[in-house]
């Protein structure tokens, strides 16, 4: 075991850390000192690209052993630099789940990604076995282990890297964004599971997360990031206390935190939906919903009804290994709609988006585009005015730089001259804030720069329709605010989103659909869905509903002092 300044006991330190990736021309981590003791929840918080993901790649070694680069200072793990270590010593103590789950899972089954690594470190079958069965328990994974990996979604995935990575039993997490694909009822089982990990085994967690509304109260400690340095480290309180003073912190807190901070005087501001309900109860505050942050910025009355831009009517379809993940289903889209889809992981959303634009075939039904039906083999006809954005921002990358990628998707108008394309470029450059990375290599990028930059390769074609599934997966809650302005500006006729967003949705959104079971049991304007709505009602809904929410946040602790 190390020992820190002042003879603490440490299990990660960082000394004089500086990073640098290749080809870049700045630092991504710059002076970083920081001791991690045993049992610690360290929370890092910061924009996209602020050097969070840089941060954990370090603290396991990826930087620089595997993405190359410039090091400068130490890392030591028990007291020992990693550079003198194994990488079996490395993967034994640290578990690392990245931005990017589609990253990590390299085998075709469940069942044989959960015992890879097992097998790996030839672990005896006796022990295989038995956390094989746990894992895979308590990560409810039991019905999925024939599965194949391929055929998961996105939120199944990011289950199952995390649950392959517990396999190990390490002593320290290392999770970048690991709710991010989740929906709300699978994020508060992962976080309630890693509090149980970090509460009752002492488990040490290192943990990047952009919805600080589900995990704020868990940490211990706050480390807040800002172009490769650590700004801010303290408790939960403390960076609360410290945002009031400094705005420009204000978008990190939890979004009950901001709706309530210039109501609290000289009281601590609640940092769950629980503080913030007794506060309004005990000083019978009368608050307008209209407090709530961007509130009022989508008009909730949706426009005529007359401009039908598309239609599917009992449309079926899937997979070979299950061929109804949409059932009979139906559903409109009109000119002017702004579309939030929620539903529960695996409940069919990626495949409702992949039946519209074609990539999976309708097994029977009709499906219409501006009012006329088109064929099971549509995909070459949709993609002209029909922009896709999946899970993964990686499947739109085929150039070297940033730049490159955008001057090849407006080459493709070619009724735009050669200064017209390079403007257009500029534009969505700056609008998207990739200017800086222009000539970087996608792959270079954070997870949320890349998810803008796909998002950028879309919007630069100008489709007349949008679907992006997961857009705001690694975005800051800054830059969620933009994309929300942006998007309800774009001369696009219908945009649907499928999100487990709520906080972005009603920024967004002028109407809401739920998917369950491969069809839709919910379909209204936000306001309505999010006041009756238990699992998708936003923090300040929960505040400010008559009766006491009924989500398992009642049960929560007090957050760390």
């Amino acid at each position: 075991m190390g020992f820190g300044r002042g003879g603490r006991i440490c299990m990660l330190e960082c000394e004089h850390l500086h990073y640098q990736y290749p080809q870049s021309d700045r630092l991504a981590l710059c002076d970083i000192q920081v001791e991690i003791v045993p049992g610690e929840f360290v929370l890092l918080l910061g924009e996209s690209g602020s050097g969070k993901s840089t941060f954990l790649r370090a603290l396991n070694g990826l930087v620089p052993r595997f993405y190359g680069g410039a090091i400068a200072g130490n890392v030591r793990l028990h007291g020992q630099s990693l550079d003198q270590l194994t990488q079996r010593q490395i993967v034994t103590s640290i578990g690392f789940l990245n931005q990017d789950p589609e990253r990590q899972l390299l085998l075709d089954t469940v069942r044989r990604e959960l015992a890879f690594s097992m097998e790996n470190l030839s672990i005896s079958p006796e022990q295989m076995r038995s956390r094989f069965a746990e894992i895979s328990h308590l990560f409810g994974l039991g019905p999925k282990l024939s599965s194949q990996t391929d055929q998961l979604s996105g939120g199944e995935k990011q289950r199952l890297a995390l649950a392959s990575i517990l396999t190990l039993f390490p002593s320290i997490l290392l999770l970048d964004e690991p709710t991010s694909q989740l929906d709300p009822v699978h994020a508060d089982e992962v976080l309630q599971l890693l509090r149980r990990l970090h509460e009752e085994m002492g488990m040490t967690i290192v943990m990047s997360e952009h919805r600080m509304e589900r995990c704020y109260h868990l940490a211990d400690r706050i480390l807040y990031f800002d172009q490769g340095r650590i700004r801010f480290d303290g408790t939960p309180r403390q960076f609360a206390a410290s945002a009031i003073q400094n705005k420009s912190w204000l978008p990190y807190l939890p979004v009950v935190a901001q709706g309530m901070a210039e109501y609290c005087g000289d009281q601590d501001i609640p940092l769950t939906v629980k503080e913030a309900r007794k506060l309004v109860q005990k000083q019978k505050l009368a608050i307008p919903l209209s407090f709530h942050p961007g509130w009022g910025n989508v008009t909730i009355s949706r426009q005529s009804r007359n401009c039908e831009v598309l239609s599917l009517r009992l449309g079926t379809a899937g997979y070979r290994e299950k061929p109804d993940v949409l059932r009979q289903l139906n559903y409109c889209m009109y000119e002017g709609d702004r579309i939030a889809l929620f539903g529960e992981n695996g409940a069919g959303k990626s495949t409702f988006a992949k039946a519209l634009v074609g990539t999976v075939p309708l097994t029977s039904g009709e499906l219409q585009w501006f009012g006329k039906p088109v064929q099971i083999d549509y995909l070459e006809n949709t993609h002209r005015y029909v922009g896709y954005l999946s899970q993964n921002p990686n499947d739109y990358f085929m150039h070297e730089t940033v730049e490159e990628e955008l001057l090849f998707t407006c080459t493709l108008d070619k009724c735009r001259t050669k200064e017209e394309i390079q403007t257009r470029v500029d534009e969505i450059l700056s609008k998207m804030e990739l200017t800086s990375y222009q000539k970087h290599h996608p792959h270079d990028l954070s997870g949320g720069e890349r998810q803008r930059l796909a998002l950028a390769i879309l919007l630069a074609s100008e489709p007349e329709v949008l679907i992006l599934d997961e857009p705001t997966r690694g975005m800051d809650r800054k830059q969620k605010v933009r994309l929300a302005e942006y998007l309800r500006v774009l001369p696009a006729k219908a945009v649907l989103l499928i999100t487990h967003d709520v906080e972005f949705a009603l920024l967004y959104a002028n109407r809401i659909s739920v998917l369950y079971d491969g069809t839709i049991v919910t379909d209204n304007h936000p306001q309505e869905v999010f006041t009756n709505s238990l699992t998708y009602a936003p923090q300040m809904y929960r505040v400010l509903r008559k009766n006491a929410s009924l989500t398992n946040e009642n049960d929560w602790e007090q957050p760390r002092s």
